[in-house]
């Protein structure tokens, strides 16, 4: 691809989602400011191509498509056992929530740069209706860090934050859930 020079770049992440939620998938991506467009290819199938900037296809975006049985079934297998507890793997599921929500930069997350502050807090707004509608219970506005201008700068770091968490789609175990860190430079 022409103007992406010769080193190594993420070319996508794929995300699953549960079967039927496609559209709560989507909503999400275009809570996030993404554009989203499903695509059927055999021998892939179905799936959602979420651009992060309007860049042609194969450039800074990520996937979502419908979870494989296998997965499926590994969910449901890990879901009985967190809610019966008989291994103590409740428990822990339990404690690995709490480091997502108490210190989400310490799990594991996806981190998306968001234009400018304006641009992050119309995310958020847009966000909180989705986690207040449609998918309630589903996706959490979680962890938000501000700073100074000044301090952003002497720091290199972003001036807001913000760390989101959903089961609606992953890059791992649906079960476990998927984290967000939003921020925005400037």
């Amino acid at each position: 691809m022409p103007g992406l020079g010769k080193g190594r770049r993420l070319n996508h992440v794929e995300f699953a989602h549960r079967p039927g939620e496609g559209d709560f998938a989507v909503a999400l991506f275009e809570a996030l400011g993404c554009s989203c467009t499903v695509i059927d290819a055999p021998p892939y199938g179905a799936y959602i191509v979420v651009s992060l900037d309007g860049s042609p296809h194969g450039q800074n975006e990520m996937f979502a498509s419908q979870a494989e049985p296998e997965q499926l079934a590994l969910e449901d297998a890990l879901a009985q056992q967190i809610a019966t507890d008989i291994s103590g793997i409740g428990k822990a599921a339990a404690g690995y929530r709490s480091l997502q929500r108490e210190k989400a930069f310490r799990a594991n997350h996806v981190g998306m740069r968001i234009p400018d502050v304006a641009a992050l807090n119309e995310v958020i707004d847009q966000l909180g209706l989705l986690a207040a509608g449609r998918l309630a219970g589903r996706l959490e506005l979680g962890f938000i860090m501000e700073r100074s201008f000044e301090e952003a700068r002497s720091s290199d770091t972003p001036l807001k934050q913000i760390w989101v968490w959903t089961d609606v789609i992953s890059t791992g175990l649906l079960a476990v859930g998927q984290q967000f860190e939003l921020q925005a430079y400037d």
